[in-house]
Formats: structure tokens, sequence, C-alpha cells
């Protein structure tokens, strides 16, 4: 009978997961296409030529807006399920108290605690399925989730020109343009120098193309010159075909876009993290330590909501449910706020759990004040 009990609560608290997500999805992405209707047209004028119809290009433009918005469905997901969890669990409850089944399933002798536990369980199971998505999806998506509306035609994000900008060893680089699609530099050039920040030798090269095993870039047409400090050294340009740095894509696309520390995988972040005097170590490191923190504070959060609606005696499921959103809400923004938020004094990692380590005596605290 319990297995029965828990399939039956799992499945329903699964179907609203998918039902609250679904609207919410489709609500977003409607509001945004409508925003963006411009350019989606645009790209679908582009594409199909002036003198096609309008149905034509209406529907190049509906499918240049199903490319951009369907790959946003993963991250929406990483951003939102903890929150959708919660209302689905809520939802949940809601319909068992309307119906009477928890003063049923009380009189009948279970316990309110043993109730509980498959909405735990599914909290741990689309726990599980996030840190999946983290691991294995998000990462090979990054690329179009860094899209603007106007690149919805594209498989990656537009090349950018790379400023001067420096590895952990303190070489400058410069570039003309980075394409991350193809992991290329078009006319890049590298500068060394010494404490005193003169240079003292520098590279260039046409193009040059990432080498993930040399962990360097492999240049086409490159060269080095030595820079002595008295001005004798060699100015006599010497041909090289390989320069080692941890500037490497996934970096440069992260000083581009600071946004994509939250798409990487663990294994990523680890070869990152290689170059542990990176400016971006702090960053990766808080990342690494989120993902797994974010699922613990769900499941917290959803044991602080439990008590709202979980009780053997009817009462008012309006008043519960507005003060259960009152709670959990605000507490679920500042939590994944200060997970953000460098804390002076305090390591990455350590600040990424402090939020949970604060929910976790709150939480057996309103567990253990379910009237059973």
């Amino acid at each position: 009978m319990l297995l029965r009990l828990d399939k039956s609560i799992m499945g329903r608290v699964l179907f609203n997961f998918i039902l609250l997500f679904g609207l919410l999805f489709v609500f977003a992405a409607t509001i945004d296409i409508i925003l963006n209707l411009d350019e989606f047209m645009a790209l679908a004028t582009r594409a199909q030529g002036d003198d096609a119809g309008w149905l034509r290009h209406l529907i190049s433009a509906v499918g240049f807006a199903l490319g951009y918005h369907l790959p946003q469905l993963f991250q929406f997901y990483a951003w939102l399920y903890g929150l959708v969890l919660i209302g689905a669990a809520c939802f949940t409850m809601a319909q068992m108290s309307r119906h009477r089944e928890l003063l049923a399933l009380a009189a009948s002798g279970i316990s309110l605690y043993r109730i509980a536990a498959p909405f735990i369980g599914v909290a741990i199971l689309l726990g599980a399925v996030q840190l999946i998505n983290q691991e294995m999806v998000l990462p090979k998506l990054a690329p179009l989730l860094l899209r603007a509306h106007g690149d919805a035609d594209q498989d990656a994000v537009d090349a950018f020109p790379v400023k001067f900008t420096s590895d952990a060893n303190g070489t400058l680089m410069q570039a003309a343009s980075f394409d991350p699609g193809l992991s290329s530099l078009r006319h890049p050039s590298f500068l060394e120098r010494d404490a005193s920040g003169r240079t003292t030798r520098r590279w260039w090269a046409d193009t040059a193309i990432w080498d993930p095993q040399a962990q360097g870039w492999i240049l086409t047409n490159g060269h080095i010159v030595e820079i002595a400090a008295d001005g004798r050294g060699s100015t006599r340009a010497r041909p090289i075909d390989l320069i080692q740095t941890d500037l490497s894509p996934t970096r440069l696309t992260m000083r581009r876009y600071g946004q994509i520390a939250g798409m990487l995988s663990l294994r990523q972040i680890m070869h990152m993290l290689d170059w542990p005097d990176a400016k971006e170590a702090t960053s990766l490191r808080r990342s690494a330590a989120s993902r797994f923190a974010v699922v613990v504070l769900n499941v917290l959060l959803l044991i602080i909501a439990l008590p709202f609606l979980l009780d053997r005696e009817p009462g008012s499921l309006f008043a519960r449910s507005v003060l259960c959103a009152a709670v959990v809400i605000p507490v679920y923004f500042i939590s994944a706020g200060a997970m953000l938020v460098p804390l002076p004094g305090i390591g990455p990692v350590v600040g990424v759990v402090i939020p949970a380590l604060v929910l976790l005596p709150v939480a057996l605290i309103r567990l253990g004040s379910i009237r059973t």
C-alpha cells in the first residue's frame, strides 16, 4: 500500500511540475518573441529574400524564434526548477487536502512524515536531473545560449575582437577577432613582459587554432622576436608554431560573457583550474560548488514549505498558500543571491555553502513541527 501511495504522490507531483514548468516557459518565451519579433522578422527577410510572401516570412521567423528559445529550455530548468518544484508540491498537497485525502491517510494510521517522503524523493530526483543537465547538456548548448536575438540564424555566438587581456603568467594577448564556434583567432599577438612591465618577447601570426592537447594556440605563419633591455637583443623574427597559455577559447568567452561560468561542466572547470592563478579561479570555484549547493538548498526549501500545507486538519488553503509563498520565495532569492555575491574574508566554496548550512536547522525544525 505504501509503495502505491509513493508512486501516486510522486506521479502527481511530477505531473504538476511538468505542467507548471511548461506553462511558465511558454509564457516567458511568448513574451520574449513578441518583444523581439522585429529581429526575427529581419532574419526571415534576410533568409527568404524580399520577394517571398508574408506567410513564408512568418514561418521562417517562427523557425528562428523556436531555434533560439528551445535551447533556453535547459537553462530555464537550471534557473527555476527549485521554485517550480515547490509550487508543484504545494499544488499537490492542496489537491490532497481539498479532497480530504490527507485526513483519510492520517486516520488510517499513516504518519504525515511518511507522506512527506515522496515529496522529498521528487526533490532529490529533480536535483539529480539538474546535475545531469549541468554536466552534459548545458556545456554543449553554451554557444547557442550566448547568442543574441539577432544571431538566431547562427550556430554559435558571433566573433568578437579581443582587446589586450593577460593570462596567469602576465602575458598579454590581443587579436583582431575570436570565433568561439571555430576556436580560432585572426591576427593574434602576444606580449611577454618582465616584472617592470617592459616587453621582452613578442609573438604574432596570421591565424591561430586552439589545441586542447598541447594547451596552447597552433600558429599559422607565426613568428617570435626577442627584445633585450639595452636594445641589443635579437630583432630578427624567427618562426614558431605553438604558444602555450591559459587563455583558452572557454576562458576568452568567459571574459566576454561572464554567464558562461554557469554553463561549464565540472570537468571543464577543473581543467581550467589547472592554472590556479588565473583571474577567473574564484568565480570557477564558486560555480563548481554552487551546482551541488543549489540542489541541497532546493531540498531544504521544500522541507520548509511542506508544513504549511501538509496538515491532518483541513484549513484555509488560500491563507496557507499565501503564507508559504511569502516565506519561501524571499528565502529562495536571498539564498541564491548570497551564493552569487562574494563575501569579504570568506572563500568562494564556503560562501556558497553558508546558505544551505543556515537553512539546515530551520528545515529540521520545520519538519519536526508537522503535527502527525
